[in-house]
């Protein structure tokens, strides 16, 4: 990946440490915040990234709902669809055998996008580098010490460096730096993994421009092109399955794929992976605080089941929230924290009720631990604030035989 302008690679900077806001992940959700940031405040922002992008990532797939948050953080439509290719379709075997295939034509939006997701993180960065962000790439994060300002300690190659911030976003993923740090409840639903395999192009061969869903009895595959030929596979189940049937085998995991029906068919067709990646994709949410000198984005602050297909949307969405809460901490003392924070927990309140209707719609495996464990209440265990899981009030409760341990009980609202 080229370094964006305004990029930091280690050099010394003297007097040039010290930032409003420093933001830390600089994937989706903390590019949209920095842009924010810069394109409608003057306040100083530091992108903090631990690596370099890895060009295998997931979230391969976005619909045209996508495009009006482009369009605000000022990136031109041309220069967004320019390197990804066209998703003209979705196609699905949930619930029976029959593929059962919805068009976007129809959907009064138009086509979405199948993402190079090294050229797309790479565009919002550049962006943010562009309007005069810092971009602190790579860069290893030692300690966040709050004071009277927050001191953020980095090492970068064989330098230790300190940035000094009165505002803090946590864009670091499903790490959550900040949410841990500061001890924030999170509730989560479940423990979800996806296994990916990402091959190279087939010479030769035509392939349609759709995403592909298939359930199986312990979970459920999808299939999306890429630009460039390439093709991106996953296996969504829970970890407990994943150990049981032992998925992070290549050879098992491919086993798995070709005994399905429509998914098996394409992977039949398709050598050896360039890479295989196991990432966590459960869903969780964390109760942020109503009005302090940081907040949460992207994943840090709430993560889906890639099932629902909000997880880039919701980074870009969400960064752009959070920045107008650290602006509007800075310049007026708070005001949108309580909102912003109360918009996210509704928004997964209403996920959960959503998620737990789709999955009913797969009824063929009643006994399979992986539809049972969804076929309850959509429960939320909440994780307090010493680490320990407690059971929400009855409306969000552990489904029946779900596998989430319950170390003390207490009634909690999501709320």
């Amino acid at each position: 990946m080229a370094a964006p302008a305004a990029a930091d690679t280690g050099g010394p900077h003297a007097g040039e440490d010290d930032y409003d806001v420093v933001i830390l992940g600089a994937g989706p959700a903390g590019a949209a915040a920095a842009i924010t940031l810069r394109r409608h405040t003057r306040l100083r922002v530091a992108l903090v990234e631990r690596r370099l992008f890895d060009p295998f990532r997931p979230g391969e797939t976005v619909s045209a709902a996508l495009f009006p948050l482009v369009d605000y953080l000022g990136i031109a439509r041309a220069r967004f669809e320019e390197r990804h290719l066209q998703s003209y379709a979705h196609a699905a075997a949930w619930g029976g055998d029959a593929l059962v295939v919805r068009d976007f034509l129809f959907n009064g939006q138009g086509s979405g996008l199948h993402l190079d997701r090294l050229a797309f993180d790479s565009m919002l960065l550049d962006e943010a580098g562009q309007l005069g962000a810092r971009i602190v790439q790579p860069a290893e994060l030692l300690a966040i010490t709050a004071g009277e300002r927050w001191s953020v300690a980095l090492r970068q190659g064989e330098r230790k460096r300190t940035l000094s911030a009165a505002y803090v976003i946590d864009c670091s993923g499903r790490s959550s730096v900040m949410v841990r740090q500061q001890q924030c409840a999170v509730l989560q639903t479940d423990r979800m993994v996806g296994v990916y395999a990402y091959y190279d192009a087939v010479d030769g061969r035509a392939r349609l421009q759709r995403t592909l869903v298939e359930t199986t009895e312990h979970g459920w595959f999808y299939l999306a092109p890429l630009p460039g030929g390439r093709t991106a596979v996953a296996f969504m189940t829970d970890a407990e399955t994943l150990r049981t049937l032992d998925l992070l085998d290549p050879e098992a995991w491919r086993r798995h794929a070709l005994a399905s029906t429509h998914i098996g068919a394409l992977v039949r067709e398709l050598a050896a992976p360039q890479a295989f990646r196991q990432y966590p994709v459960h869903s969780r949410v964390a109760r942020l605080p109503a009005n302090a000198a940081w907040t949460a984005a992207g994943d840090a602050a709430a993560s889906f089941d890639p099932v629902s297909s909000l997880g880039i949307g919701h980074a870009l969405s969400s960064g752009i929230h959070a920045a107008r809460v650290a602006h509007a901490y800075l310049e007026q003392g708070g005001g949108l924290g309580e909102g912003y924070r109360q918009s996210l927990l509704d928004h997964f309140q209403s996920y959960v009720t959503t998620r737990r209707s789709l999955y009913a719609n797969e009824q063929r495996w009643p006994g399979a631990g992986f539809w049972q464990r969804r076929a309850g209440t959509g429960a939320v265990c909440a994780q307090g604030q010493d680490g320990s899981r407690t059971r929400p009030n009855p409306g969000l409760g552990p489904a029946a035989g779900s596998s989430e341990g319950v170390v003390r009980t207490r009634s909690t609202s999501i709320k």
